[in-house]
């Protein structure tokens, strides 16, 4: 049985239709991405899913008992809530179903007939249930989850509104990836996290029970975790069965199909029209009037729609400068007291291609203004190449101003530009007509802060590029002209992004930021996280190697030697018999726990359960001591 349905679902927001029967539907456990153009109605979905909207037409139904999860991109809390307390408030339903098992134990204990079968069923059922929300450690998944997501300890007992805007995100999340819900809806999950905490959720949300509905833009994340696709377009879902590349070829594919079905049913009619129009009132009339009867009554099939808008980023002419773009020189920096980096020596040459990585909080957005030239650094000197100038684009887009409109901010980067010219380059970033290019700066969206940033930065001629986070707020077209632009530019890239994609495609140099310092690594993302896996496994390697000579001298040392008694085959062979009575002993206590006169008699049961504990105690104990003798 479905975990949620939509039928028909129709919306409206004025005279705008946003959803125009819209089908969908999510299967128990399947893991679902929810692609479309921003602004296209994908939010507006989930807020109908979760009940926050109401549709104008159709039916949203979720599956009666099911427990629905909902992280919106921005969240509030609770006054005085911290983030260990927000997170664990997650926990309430599992908490309750977990009492509810013990109840319906101790309902066993004293069942008869109907009852008994009843409360068994529900024992069952409720044991699933608490499996499902991650069995009976659900409150250690709370330091797992706050940990894997990027949300250091020292965060945990503050006050989550103090949070910066990123941190909250992750808090919110957080909380919904701890209470386990049967379906989890996800809108731009990836926003604010680190590679590292993305690739955690990745991994979480691919092994995860529950399933999960993600609104996202990240191309891996779609590729990785997901098995189904569900496009928005024009108010209309489409289904593609499995993740984001066999989407892109599925989509193409039925593109053509429908191309050539559209395209034979036109040439046929064309056909058929041509005939009625010469044989009408000829001595083939009556075959006329038959033929044109038969085409009054066919189903005309719809134009196939392709959207192939998407912005027309053209390169800006680099300044041509010398091979050397910028070099450092014992580069520092410090925020208050704490030391973000020092030490960094690094040579940029012309045409290079640059990813900045590192956890959140490292330094990487420092660093990339340092070298831009927009911060002065605490230690150390940048020496700039001859005819080096750098084109910086800031993720916050704080260059904008909010008392403009889109044309005046162009304009204000290019002031020699006419009207016509102006306009003309806005409509390569997707803003046309009177109302686009009049459209106050505060009114806009992330994505369209973006386009209109990119917009002004392609106006002026750099000698190389210095970009934090490029593609936040991007839709999927716009990440493609984007990443196309780049490939084209001549100069050299410098650029933070956490989007793997777009690592992998444009960068030849990986600039890692660890709080041990800073280093380049040669090839691109996949390059830099293969040799990382290579680093970790030499690392535990040489960690258990270690363990080892050390045991090995501890065994060797008199006071080691104490420790290991010496070898006794007799003493061995009695322990041996005596874990095997023991092994015997515990799967025949386990096996009684399932008899009716135990689960009947709720102290029987109490005591089998103290049994098996001190089975398990005397098991260990054994074991330990036949290691000391083997």
């Amino acid at each position: 049985m479905s975990l949620l349905i939509l039928e028909d679902v129709k919306k409206h927001y004025g005279a705008q239709e946003i959803l125009s029967g819209a089908r969908l539907r999510v299967d128990p456990g399947q893991k679902v991405g929810l692609v479309g153009r921003n602004g296209g109605g994908k939010t507006t979905l989930l807020r109908l899913i979760e009940g926050v909207e109401a549709p104008d037409w159709g039916r949203v139904s979720l599956r009666k008992g099911a427990d629905l999860g909902y992280v919106p991109q921005r969240v509030q809390f609770d006054a005085g809530a911290t983030v260990r307390g927000h997170v664990e408030g997650g926990l309430d339903r599992a908490r309750r179903t977990l009492e509810q098992l013990e109840r319906a134990a101790e309902e066993m204990s004293s069942a008869e007939g109907a009852d008994l079968e009843r409360w068994m069923a529900e024992h069952q059922r409720l044991t699933e249930r608490v499996e499902l929300l991650g069995g009976w450690e659900i409150e250690r998944r709370v330091e797992t989850v706050l940990s894997g997501i990027g949300l250091a300890p020292d965060l945990w007992e503050r006050e989550a509104a103090t949070l910066s805007g990123g941190e909250k995100s992750r808090t919110a999340l957080a909380r919904a990836l701890a209470a386990g819900h049967d379906l989890l809806l996800l809108d731009e999950p990836t926003n604010h996290l680190d590679l590292e905490g993305i690739e955690w959720i990745e991994e979480y949300i691919r092994s995860m029970d529950g399933a999960v509905l993600i609104v996202s833009h990240d191309r891996r994340l779609l590729s990785n975790a997901v098995e189904v696709i569900f496009e928005l377009e024009r108010g209309e879902l489409t289904r593609y069965a499995g993740n984001y590349p066999t989407y892109l070829r599925l989509k193409e594919e039925r593109y053509e199909s429908e191309q050539r079905a559209f395209e034979q049913q036109q040439n046929r009619l064309r056909r058929e029209r041509s005939f009625v129009k010469k044989h009408m009132g000829s001595q083939r009339t009556a075959e006329a009037k038959g033929r044109l009867k038969r085409l009054q009554n066919v189903e005309l099939l719809p134009e196939p729609f392709l959207d192939v808008r998407q912005p027309v980023i053209r390169p800006p002419q680099a300044a041509r400068g010398g091979e050397l773009v910028l070099e450092t020189e014992g580069l520092g920096a410090a925020f208050g007291e704490r030391t973000l980096f020092a030490g960094v020596d690094l040579r940029i040459g012309r045409g290079q291609r640059i990813g900045v990585v590192g956890r959140n909080g490292i330094g990487k957005t420092t660093l990339l203004r340092i070298l831009a030239g927009l911060h002065a650094p605490t230690t150390g000197k940048v020496l700039r190449g001859h005819g080096s100038s750098c084109g910086f684009y800031d993720q916050e887009t704080a260059g904008l101003r909010e008392d403009g409109t889109v044309l005046s901010e162009l304009r204000r980067g290019g002031p020699t530009m006419t009207d016509l010219e102006a306009r003309s380059h806005l409509a390569l970033f997707l803003f046309r007509g009177e109302t686009e290019v009049e459209k106050p700066v505060s009114a806009l969206s992330g994505g369209e802060r973006a386009r209109l940033a990119l917009a002004r930065l392609v106006l002026t001629q750099p000698s190389w590029l210095a970009m934090d986070e490029p593609t936040n707020h991007l839709d999927l077209a716009s990440r493609t002209a984007l990443e196309e632009m780049l490939g084209e530019f001549s100069g050299a890239l410098l650029c933070i992004s956490h989007d793997r994609t777009f690592l992998d495609e444009l960068c030849d140099h990986i600039l890692e930021v660890t709080p041990e310092g800073v280093r380049v690594i040669e090839g691109n993302y996949t390059r830099w996280r293969s040799l990382c896996e290579t680093e970790r496994e030499a690392a535990e390697a040489e960690r258990a190697t270690g363990a080892q000579r050390a045991r090995r001298k501890q065994a060797a040392s008199p006071s080691g030697r104490s420790k290991r008694k010496p070898r006794n085959p007799y003493k061995i062979a009695k322990l041996e018999e005596r874990i095997i009575e023991l092994e015997e002993r515990l799967a025949s206590l386990n096996e009684e726990l399932g008899l009716e006169r135990v689960y009947r008699d709720a102290a029987l049961m109490k005591e089998q359960q103290i049994a098996i504990a001190e089975v398990e105690r005397e098991l260990a104990e054994a074991n330990e001591e036949w290691e000391s003798w083997a």
